[in-house]
């Protein structure tokens, strides 16, 4: 008897344990912070549609990585993609397509889909890929290959023709494209200098730039068409979410959660941000107005 009080007494023990921990992260969940997502599976990879109301993402919740569609307004997720791992995606300029990352066939390659599931899904590469994401006049889809045996930035039209290579660095990894709004620079994360800082590659002049000047602890950036560039770093010892104007200027601090805030993507006008986060305890999207000096297009003065 003495036993089974015990044992009662610890599980009692343990689930108010869990509960506190629950109502604690909840109370530091700021007022400006609205949660997308909340499922005991991971939810990542945010990525807005260009008409600002959903947003495709990946999720674990049905087994594997999978990509949903979530409507920002409702809350509700239908799932795009059903076979293999599926992440990475990127919507069409129009909004029409999706292209993303499978390895339904073996390793991952490149694959688009309409988002109203009609049509099949078509294979655009037959190598070991990642992270398409389609220039701003759908006219080519930037990527990073690794088919010459290290991580290289190519571009491709958007029914996988005339791939073409445009950076690669011996002994050097280069990540996460994605276009500027003018679509005549790519941006990506890289450690050309051996730490990892942020790049744009300028097409017409086919020459590299860096944007960050603080190196380590950098990844993933997004942009908008107003203008502004962010980023998650752990600069000040836990991963934040930062803001850069492309025209040039210091990096602004946008999140300072003390938790977790990664992966963020700008709607295309710069004025909603989403971005993963454990806040909740587990890994889920939520949501954050920008500043309004973030919603006007920025130019050099």
């Amino acid at each position: 008897m003495r036993s089974e009080r015990l044992f009662v007494l610890f599980g009692l023990i343990a689930l108010t344990s869990v509960w506190v921990t629950l109502i604690l992260a909840q109370s530091q969940v700021p007022p400006y912070l609205r949660q997308l997502t909340d499922h005991p599976a991971p939810d990542y990879s945010p990525c807005w549609h260009p008409d600002g109301k959903s947003l495709a993402f990946v999720s674990e919740r049905e087994g594997g990585r999978q990509i949903w569609l979530l409507d920002v307004g409702t809350k509700r997720a239908r799932r795009l993609t059903r076979t293999g791992n599926n992440w990475a995606p990127s919507f069409s300029p129009d909004g029409r397509w999706l292209a993303f990352i499978s390895d339904r066939t073996g390793q991952p390659q490149i694959w688009v889909m309409r988002i109203d599931g009609e049509g099949e899904v078509r294979q655009l590469t037959r190598y070991h890929e990642d992270s398409p994401t389609w220039s701003p006049d759908g006219n080519l889809i930037a990527f990073i290959s690794r088919r010459t045996g290290e991580p290289s930035l190519w571009v491709m039209n958007p029914d996988g023709s005339m791939q073409k290579l445009l950076v690669r660095f011996q002994g050097r990894e280069i990540r996460n494209p994605i276009w500027a709004p003018d679509g005549k620079r790519i941006i990506f994360w890289a450690n050309f200098t051996g730490e990892p800082s942020l790049w744009e590659y300028r097409l017409d002049e086919r020459t590299l730039v860096q944007l960050t000047e603080v190196t380590g602890n950098i990844e993933k950036p997004s942009c908008s068409e107003s203008g502004w560039l962010v980023f998650s770093a752990a600069w000040t010892g836990q991963w934040e979410i930062w803001a850069l104007p492309l025209v040039g200027g210091k990096p602004i601090q946008l999140t300072e959660l003390r938790r977790q805030a990664r992966e963020p993507s700008l709607s295309r006008d710069g004025r909603y941000l989403a971005f993963v986060s454990d806040i909740s305890g587990n890994l889920d999207i939520w949501l954050m107005e920008t500043p309004s000096s973030m919603w006007a297009r920025v130019s050099k003065k």
